[in-house]
């Protein structure tokens, strides 16, 4: 899928650090993404109501909420979803507990960019291999 394809591929990107959501919007923006942000769960749950999101990008340590508490939340309400979180603090024991809720892949801050979007693609071709097969 070149960039072009991506077009039709909505991300959700979820963190309350400013600079994060906008360095992230930038990148995935320049790959041909349609790129949604929230600076907190709420928000982003709202999105997620009105916007047939592909995926959703999200801190780990928000503030009104944990990030594995809102992934948990989007498969409970909305779906399933593909995740993907990153914080700089996460342990072995929270990994463990992303893959409990189903969140499919976990960076560490900060991030390599290729590495995210390899990622992104990777768990996109899974979702359309699912969804097809």
């Amino acid at each position: 899928m070149g960039k072009r394809g991506h077009s039709q591929v909505k991300i959700l990107v979820v963190d309350d650090e400013k600079n994060y959501r906008i360095i992230l919007s930038r990148l995935l923006t320049s790959e041909g993404y349609q790129v949604f942000l929230a600076d907190d769960p709420k928000l982003a749950l709202e999105i997620l109501q009105d916007e047939d999101i592909s995926l959703v990008i999200s801190d780990l340590r928000l503030e009104r909420m944990d990030g594995i508490s809102f992934c948990r939340q989007i498969h409970n309400e909305i779906g399933d979803i593909p995740c993907i979180v990153f914080s700089a603090y996460a342990s072995a024991q929270c990994q463990g507990a992303l893959q409990e809720v189903g969140i499919i892949g976990y960076l560490s801050k900060p991030f390599d960019n290729q590495n995210l979007l390899n990622l992104i693609s990777k768990t996109l071709e899974l979702e359309t291999t699912e969804i097809e097969g």
